[in-house]
């Protein structure tokens, strides 16, 4: 029985958890459903089908008649891998119980399982049930580290001098420590318990919040900062005016840049972080000048930390917008 594997290519790389096998057999007449398609990589099958249909051009090059059926296509799922280096993929024919035809390809393999990454568990094939909102817009853990650009923006800004700055929203404090080492009086406010947890065992001032409210004299601080917290405020004016009355002078803002999706949408992709579960706002840099206005008269908006997609007219793009107002 003739054979043949259109894709994937000798030496192609393929990612282990979703690639494309396609082809064409040569019809034995029994009939298309006693004919059984297989992939196989490193002894396990990993796609299967049943299902012939018409090539019309396989059909011309061979002298078969118009309505043969002889192309396959399914879609492979190597679960134990390979992940990295080369490995051969098998294509079995099966019929009445035995293989009529076999071709090997050597391919090369991503070496990244993206199981591991965020959203991962939507490529597990163990995990069959249907996904729900709170599977896919979901939030976790406050970030371990925060950004080097940020750090960067602000330290430039606050200057050599020695300033007090109340981080509103502060997670596990990593701008703290670093804002500590230049030599600024850094306080964190924070409210869930488990990263004030995390922050009294490194020795990080902070205090734990709730609602709000912060619990602090007005005009306790020099400076305010509340990095990538504006999106999941439910009353932006008024945690606005709560920080000026702590923070009268200056406010630093990070949160991301809604502008990235009318960017994106000719790709059809959307930043992860816009789906973050507790999003209520989406800022571009109109709208934040726009809501910090009332509370800071000076502001100037701009970008950091570039998305790894570029435009489709090849000019960069940014994840976040940074926001620096004062009086």
């Amino acid at each position: 029985m003739l054979l043949c594997l259109d894709t994937p290519q000798a030496g192609q790389r393929c990612d282990a958890l979703c690639f494309r096998v396609e082809g064409w057999l040569q019809p034995d007449g029994s009939g298309d459903q006693a004919i059984l398609v297989e992939a196989w990589v490193g002894g396990h099958c990993v796609g299967s089908t049943r299902h012939l249909f018409v090539r019309p051009d396989v059909n011309l090059q061979q002298g078969w008649s118009e309505g043969t059926r002889s192309g396959f296509s399914l879609v492979a799922h190597a679960a134990a891998g390979p992940f990295g280096g080369e490995a051969p993929l098998r294509v079995l024919v099966k019929g009445e119980g035995r293989i009529l035809a076999s071709t090997e390809r050597m391919l090369s393999w991503s070496g990244f399982d993206h199981r591991t990454s965020d959203y991962g568990i939507l490529l597990r094939q163990d995990f069959p049930p249907l996904h729900h909102r709170e599977h896919i817009y979901t939030s976790g853990p406050s970030q371990a580290e925060g950004s080097g650009e940020v750090l960067a923006l602000i330290a430039r800004s606050l200057g050599p001098e020695p300033v007090s700055i109340l981080d509103v929203g502060c997670g596990l404090g990593w701008y703290g420590s670093k804002l500590r080492a230049l030599g600024h009086r850094w306080h964190g406010a924070e409210m869930k318990a488990e990263d004030c947890a995390a922050m009294a065992a490194a020795g990080l001032p902070h205090t734990q919040v709730q609602g709000g409210a912060l619990p602090f004299p007005d005009g306790a601080y020099a400076a305010a900062m509340a990095i990538e917290v504006l999106e999941h405020i439910a009353d932006v004016p008024a945690f606005l005016r709560e920080v000026r009355r702590v923070a009268p002078d200056r406010l630093f803002l990070s949160v991301p840049n809604a502008e990235l999706l009318a960017y994106l949408r000719r790709y059809l992709a959307v930043p992860w972080h816009m789906l973050e579960a507790d999003h209520k706002n989406f800022f571009t840099r109109w709208s934040l000048a726009e809501a910090l206005r009332p509370f800071y008269p000076n502001i100037e908006v701009g970008l950091h930390t570039e998305h790894p997609l570029r435009s489709p007219e090849g000019t960069p793009l940014y994840y976040n917008l940074f926001a620096h107002a004062w009086r």
